[in-house]
């Protein structure tokens, strides 16, 4: 059964999800595009957004970029650990001279594969745990650079709303100031208040901008980290259920509980549960048969003390 597990697991490799990535982000730039200034109907307003703040609004998408790129490189490292695997299950050299160099995320347990190799072909079950756990601590802490990334998004969209927010605070009461301190006509008055006016305008540009980007950046990075984990996800799954293939079964039995290991088939395992049922009913009809002398050995000590006691009665 082990074999056949072994051999009937497929690994999956992580090109669907690398193109659910590719076509995410083609329809975030569709949508970008058409809401530039070069798009058949040009929109300025993503321009006047950026424009409202160039060195924050930059550095925003400076972090995008690099969420972006990181997390599509999160998946394709699956690609080479995959092919290594298939590498190592098609060999037929008996001393695998012939396989590629390890990638870093499997790089212990082809060690630890190649070792078991040269001995028995089969993993122990303290070596298939060690595997699994460092490969999902690796792949985990991949991961982690691209939730900070994402958090960092939503930071700097938030830093850039509280940033507008005190430049708008501060124009409208330098606005209020000014008005209290300005004399002269109506006409005056209104007109140095409507150039006053922009200063606090531009904040809001600040605040609302930096919102748009960051919070927009975020849930891009959110979603190409979601498929990056369920590439991963995928991968340690199929690897999980190869690996159950190849490990020994270990049993305990015979005197002082002695461990001893079976690699057993379908036929073996039907020939087992065949020699247990057997077992089974011999020990039940031993037991029946123990427990009938029993009951037997009672019926006649019961009434010997019968005897006993009616005796005992006709002496008195």
């Amino acid at each position: 059964m082990a074999r056949s597990l072994e051999r009937s697991v497929k690994f999956v490799r992580p090109g669907s999800y690398i193109m659910n990535m590719l076509l995410f982000l083609l329809v975030v730039g569709a949508i970008v595009f058409y809401l530039s200034p070069w798009s058949p109907q040009p929109s300025p307003l993503l321009a006047d957004a950026f424009a409202a703040n160039p060195a924050l609004n930059g550095l925003i998408l400076g972090v995008l970029a690099i969420g972006i790129i990181y997390n599509l490189r999160q998946a394709g490292v699956i690609d080479p650990a995959v092919r290594w695997v298939e590498a190592f299950r098609e060999s037929v050299d008996p001393a695998r001279s012939r396989l590629p160099r390890a990638p870093s995320l499997i790089g212990a347990m082809s060690r630890l594969l190649l070792d078991a190799d040269t001995r028995s072909g089969k993993l122990s079950p303290e070596s298939t745990r060690a595997i699994l756990d460092s490969i999902g601590t690796r792949m985990d802490e991949g991961r982690e650079m691209g939730r900070y990334l994402m958090n960092l998004l939503v930071f700097l969209g938030l830093l850039g709303t509280f940033w507008g927010l005190l430049e708008t605070v501060n124009a409208v009461a330098d606005t209020i100031n000014g008005l209290a301190n300005t004399g002269g006509a109506a006409e005056d008055a209104v007109t140095q208040l409507i150039a006053n006016l922009r200063e606090p305008l531009s904040g809001m540009g600040t605040a609302f901008s930096s919102s748009l980007f960051g919070l927009g950046g975020s849930l891009i990075v959110g979603f190409l980290d979601l498929q990056a984990g369920q590439a991963q996800n995928r991968f340690y799954t199929d690897l999980e259920d190869w690996l159950a293939g190849m490990t020994e079964t270990v049993r305990t039995g015979g005197k002082g509980g002695a461990t001893y290991s079976a690699d057993i088939d379908d036929g073996d395992l039907v020939g087992a549960i065949q020699a247990l049922e057997a077992a089974l009913a011999a020990n039940t009809e031993t037991q029946i048969k123990a427990a009938a002398g029993q009951t037997a050995e009672l019926k006649d000590e019961i009434r010997a003390l019968n005897r006993t006691l009616i005796r005992v009665g006709g002496g008195e």
